[in-house]
C-alpha cells in the first residue's frame, strides 16, 4: 500500500549535515501529528493463530439493492468456504463477519446439514456435531447481507477508513460524478463484506462473482471466465487458481474503459479508468510492462500472476493498494497528458507492482511483521528510478526517505519489527515504510548487487505464497552471503532509534595529516551502532573511496597529508546511514566537496544546504553559481528552491536574477523552470515582466502556474487580469491554483461566477483548494452576495465529501472564517464592523449545519473543539 503521509516535500531538511543551528522546513506540524503514533503500547503482538485454514472461497455478491428505488449501501452475498482444522481437532468455528446479517449457515460436505451459530462482536461462531481433523476437509456455505455503512467506521491517518466495501455517488447525489463500488481488505476490513478468517497469514484460492447491471464494467483478481446474462443483470465470474491473502481480495465495479497495454510474456496488461482519461491512460501507467520485465529479471522470479490490472476508483481511503493482480489507485492519478508530462507517478506504479511479489507471493506473517511487505516496496521504487532515471533520481528518493522518516522521529522512533503496538494501523508509519527502506539500501550497498538479488530471491521463492517474517529475509540474505548478519538485524531492524553522528576535523600541519573525531551523540538511546561505511579523500579536486568503520560511542581516525596538500573529508559518501551527521566544514570546505561530488546528488544538496547558512561568505555563492550550471537537474531545482527564501542582502540578487532568469526561461527541466519563476516572483523581478506573461501560457502547467504566481507578486494587477483570461482556458493543477489565488485575493463580486464553474468539476485534494480559496474570497470580497454564494459552496463541498479527512479540511474553514471576522468586531473601522457582524450571523448557521450533517464521530468532536476555541 503507497500511503499518502505528507502532502509538502521539504525544502531544507537535511539528514546527513548540520552547520550550527540548521533549521529544517517539513510538512506542518498537523500534518506530522496524523501520522505520529505512540510507541509506549505494553501489549504483545502475536501472529495470528491458525486453528482454520481456508482451502478455497467462493464468493457471489449483488451490491445493487433497492428500497423505495433508492439504491442501498449493503450487498447480498453467499459464500463458500472450503477448509479444515489447520493441526489440532475442532468441532467450532469462528469466522469474522462485521456489521453482517447472517441468513443461513450450512455445512455442504460432507454432509448437507444447516447449523447453529451465533453473531457476537464481528465474529460469527459456528457450532459443529461433531470434531473435525486436519485431514478433514469441509465446505461451508453462509447467505448473509454485508452492512458496511450501518456502524461508524474506524481507521487511521494512514487508512481513513475501513468499512471493506464502498458505495460512491450510489444514487447520483452529486451531479457529474460517477458511481462506483469497489473494495479496500487491509488491513482487516474484508470480512466486512464477506465471511472469512480476516487475518495476514491467511491465504485461500478465491473466485467472485459479481451481479452487476449490463452497462457496467467490474474487475477483480485473476482472470475473468465466464460473463453470463440473466433477468437484465450481468454475472462476471473472476477466478484467482494461486493463493491469496484475505486482505489482497477485492472487486470494483463501475463505468470503467478497460485499456489494453502491451502483453508481458502472454499476461494480460491492463488499465481500468474513467472513460474521460481512457486517452491518457497508457500515459498514467506509461512504464508498467518495462517494470514487470525490470522486477521479475531483478527478484529472478518471474511475474507471478496471470495478468496484471490498475484501476482508478474516486474517493479511495488512502493511496494506492497492492491487491494481487489488480491493484488499485486514488483520483489522483487521473491526469491528462499535460499533467502526466509535468508529473508522473512511476513511484507509485512501481510501488504497487513490487508488492506484487513483496507482500502478495510473500506476505508479512503479522502485522508486527509489516516492514517486509512495505520496506521492499518502497525501496523497489527507488530501484526502478535509478534503472529508469539514473542515479540522481534515486538518490533524490533516498534522501526524501531518510529525511521524512527523521522528521517522524523527533516525536515518535519505535522499533522497525514491532511485536508491542497500540493498533495494527499504527505500523503504517515512516518507520515500516521509508526507514525500512533506507535500511535495505544499507544493506543493499553493503552486501552488493549480486548478493543482494540473490537474497530476494532466495526468500521469494521459499516462502512462495507463503509469510514470513524479517527472521526469514536474515536467513535468506546469510544463505546468499554465507556471513552472519543478526549483528545488522539487531541493531536495525529490533532497535529502535537512529545513529546521531557528530564530526570534528583537526588539521595537524606538523604531524602533516588530518585527525577526523567521531562522536556517536544519538540522544534517545545509550545504543552504540557499529557502522561499516564508505568516506572520500579528496586531495585538491582528486578523491578517492576508503572503508570508514566506526565501531565506538567516541573513535579517531587519522589521514595523512599528500605532497603537502591537505585532504578534505566527505563523510558516508554512499549515504549510507539511517540517521544524521552533524560536521563543522567552513564554507570553501564546502565548495571544494562541491566541485568533488561530480555525480553525488546528496553531498551536493548538503553543500548548498551548508552555503545557505553562510550567506556572508563569498564561497556561499560560488557554491550557487556552480549549482545553477550542475548537469543533475535534481541540484539546479534544489538550489533554486533555497534561493528563493534568500533575502536580497549580500548582493544575492544583484548577482543571481540573471541565472534564475535563463534557467525560467530555457532550462529543459520544467521543475527547475517553475523554480526559477518562484524566484523571480518572490525577488520581485519586474526585468522578465513580458516573459512571465508569455509563459502562462506554456505547455507545462507547474511553469504556467508559478510564472502566474510571479507576474502577480510584481504586479497584482496584471495577474488579476491574465487569471481571468486563463479561466477559460480550462487550467489544471499549478495553474489552476495560481488562478483561484488570484481571483480570492482580488475578491471582485463578478468573478464568483468564476468559482462555480469549478465546484461540480474537481474532486480529491482539488476539492480541498478550492475550498481554500473560497475561503480567502470570502475574506476579500464586500459583496454581501457572493458571500453568501461562497459560504454555501464551502458548506456543500464539506457536506459531499466522502473522504472524511478532506471532509474535515473544507469543513474547518467555516470555523477559520468565523474566527476570522469575530476578530474583526470591534474594528475602529464601524463599516468593517457592521460587515463582520452580518457574517457572523451567516456563519454561526453554516457551523451548525457542518456540525448537523457530520456523521463520523471523530470529524464532530475535531468541529466542537474548533468550535470551542472560536469561543474562547
Amino acid at each position: 500500500m503507497y500511503l499518502r503521509l505528507l502532502g509538502a516535500v521539504m525544502a531544507l531538511g537535511m539528514f546527513l549535515c548540520s552547520c550550527g543551528g540548521s533549521k529544517k522546513i517539513f510538512g506542518t506540524q498537523t500534518e506530522l501529528n496524523e501520522i505520529v503514533v505512540s510507541s509506549s503500547a505494553n501489549e504483545y503482538r502475536p501472529s495470528e493463530p491458525r486453528i482454520w485454514d481456508i482451502v478455497h472461497t467462493d464468493i457471489t455478491i449483488n451490491p445493487f439493492l433497492k428500497k423505495n428505488d433508492s439504491f442501498l449501501k449493503e450487498a447480498a452475498g453467499e459464500v463458500v468456504i472450503k477448509l479444515h482444522p489447520y493441526c489440532y481437532p475442532a468441532d467450532s468455528l469462528a469466522l469474522d463477519a462485521k456489521s453482517m446479517d447472517i441468513d443461513v449457515v450450512a455445512l455442504q460436505k460432507p454432509l448437507r446439514q444447516e447449523l447453529k451459530y451465533v453473531l457476537e462482536d464481528d465474529k460469527l461462531i459456528i457450532k459443529f456435531h461433531r470434531k473435525f481433523q486436519a485431514t478433514d476437509t469441509i465446505q461451508l456455505y453462509v447467505q448473509y447481507r454485508a452492512k458496511p455503512y450501518a456502524e461508524a467506521a474506524g481507521g487511521s491517518s494512514a487508512i481513513s477508513e475501513d468499512r471493506g466495501l464502498y458505495f460512491i455517488n450510489n444514487n447520483y447525489e452529486i451531479a457529474g460524478k460517477p458511481k462506483q463500488i469497489w473494495t479496500q481488505g487491509e488491513t482487516q476490513a474484508n470480512s466486512h463484506w464477506f465471511p472469512t478468517l480476516d487475518q495476514p497469514n491467511e491465504k485461500f484460492t478465491v473466485s467472485v462473482t459479481i451481479q452487476i447491471p449490463d452497462s457496467l464494467t467490474t474487475l477483480s483478481n485473476g482472470k475473468l471466465v465466464s460473463s453470463r446474462k440473466a433477468a437484465g443483470d450481468r454475472y462476471d465470474r473472476w477466478e484467482m487458481n494461486q493463493p491469496i491473502q484475505t486482505y489482497a481480495v477485492m472487486f470494483a465495479i463501475g463505468t470503467f474503459s478497460k485499456i489494453e497495454d502491451k502483453s508481458w510474456n502472454g499476461k494480460e496488461v491492463s488499465y481500468y479508468v474513467e472513460p474521460e482519461y481512457a486517452p491518457y491512460a497508457k500515459q498514467i501507467f506509461k512504464n508498467t510492462p518495462e517494470m514487470i520485465a525490470y522486477f521479475s529479471e531483478l527478484t529472478g522470479l518471474p511475474y507471478p500472476w496471470n495478468k496484471y490490472s490498475q484501476i482508478v476508483v474516486r474517493d479511495y481511503v488512502s493511496g494506492a493498494m497492492e491487491n494481487t493482480s489488480a491493484s488499485l489507485f486514488g483520483e489522483f492519478m487521473n491526469q491528462n497528458a499535460r499533467e502526466n508530462a509535468d508529473k508522473g507517478n512511476d513511484d507509485i506504479v512501481a510501488h504497487e507492482l513490487f508488492h506484487q511479489w513483496f507482500g502478495d507471493y510473500v506476505t508479512a506473517e503479522s502485522w508486527s511483521n509489516l516492514t517486509v511487505n512495505e520496506s521492499f516496496a518502497t525501496y523497489g521504487s527507488q530501484l526502478w528510478r535509478k534503472h529508469h532515471e539514473g542515479s540522481a533520481s534515486a538518490d533524490e528518493a533516498a534522501f526524501n526517505d531518510v529525511t521524512s522518516y527523521l522528521r517522524q522521529a523527533e516525536n515518535d522512533d519505535p522499533h522497525l519489527v514491532r511485536y508491542y503496538y497500540n493498533s495494527r494501523e499504527d505500523m503504517f508509519d515512516r518507520v515500516s515504510y521509508q526507514k525500512g527502506s533506507a535500511i535495505l539500501r544499507y544493506l543493499h550497498g553493503l552486501a552488493g548487487d549480486s548478493a543482494f538479488y540473490k537474497a530476494m530471491n532466495l526468500y521469494l521463492v521459499r516462502h512462495a505464497y507463503g509469510n514470513a517474517e524479517a527472521s526469514d529475509w536474515r536467513k535468506a540474505l546469510e544463505e546468499a552471503t554465507g556471513t552472519d548478519w543478526n549483528w545488522f538485524f539487531n541493531q536495525w531492524y529490533y532497535n529502535g532509534g537512529h545513529p546521531e553522528l557528530r564530526l570534528t576535523y583537526q588539521y595537524d600541519d606538523a604531524k602533516q595529516q588530518l585527525q577526523v573525531n567521531v562522536l556517536q551523540v544519538q540522544a534517545d538511546s545509550s545504543f552504540t551502532y557499529k557502522l561499516p561505511l564508505k568516506a572520500k579523500l579528496v586531495y585538491g579536486t582528486a578523491g578517492e573511496k576508503i572503508d570508514w568503520n566506526i565501531q565506538k560511542r567516541k573513535q579517531t581516525f587519522t589521514y595523512p597529508y599528500r605532497n603537502g596538500v591537505k585532504p578534505l573529508f566527505i563523510p558516508d559518501t554512499e549515504h549510507w546511514v539511517v540517521g544524521t551527521i552533524h560536521e563543522g566544514k567552513n564554507t570553501q570546505e564546502w565548495l571544494q566537496q562541491f566541485l568533488a561530488s561530480t555525480d553525488d546528488y546528496i553531498s551536493k544538496r548538503r553543500s548548498l544546504a551548508a552555503a545557505f547558512y553562510a550567506q556572508k561568505d563569498s564561497s556561499a555563492q560560488a557554491i550557487f553559481r556552480e549549482a545553477l550550471k550542475d548537469k543533475m537537474h535534481e541540484v539546479r531545482s534544489y538550489a533554486l528552491s533555497l534561493l528563493e527564501q534568500i533575502p536580497d542582502k549580500y548582493n544575492w540578487h544583484k548577482n543571481f536574477k540573471e541565472d534564475a532568469g535563463m534557467l525560467a526561461l530555457h532550462d529543459g527541466n520544467r521543475s527547475v523552470r517553475a523554480n526559477a519563476f518562484d524566484v523571480l516572483g518572490s525577488w520581485k523581478i519586474t526585468a522578465l515582466k513580458d516573459e512571465m506573461i508569455r509563459a502562462v501560457h506554456d505547455s507545462s502547467y507547474i511553469v504556467a502556474g508559478a510564472a502566474l504566481q510571479a507576474l502577480a507578486s510584481i504586479d497584482s494587477a496584471m495577474g488579476y487580469a491574465v487569471a481571468k483570461e486563463m479561466v477559460h482556458t480550462n487550467p489544471r493543477i499549478d495553474l489552476q491554483d495560481a488562478v483561484w489565488a488570484q481571483l480570492a485575493k482580488a475578491g471582485e463580486p463578478d468573478d464568483f461566477i468564476l468559482f462555480e464553474k469549478d465546484v461540480y468539476n474537481v474532486y480529491g485534494r482539488r476539492r480541498i483548494s478550492l475550498a481554500q480559496n473560497i475561503s480567502l474570497y470570502n475574506t476579500r470580497t464586500r459583496d454581501e452576495g457572493a458571500f453568501e454564494k461562497g459560504l454555501n459552496y464551502i458548506k456543500y463541498l464539506a457536506q459531499t465529501e466522502s473522504i472524511k479527512s478532506y471532509r474535515f479540511s473544507i469543513g474547518s474553514l467555516v470555523f477559520e472564517l468565523y474566527g476570522h471576522y469575530s476578530s474583526t468586531v470591534g474594528n475602529k473601522n464601524n463599516a468593517k464592523t457592521a460587515i463582520a457582524t452580518r457574517r457572523l450571523a451567516a456563519l454561526q448557521k453554516a457551523k451548525a449545519d457542518v456540525l448537523h450533517t457530520e456523521q463520523d464521530p471523530a470529524n464532530k468532536m475535531k468541529y466542537k473543539q474548533l468550535e470551542s476555541g472560536a469561543r474562547k
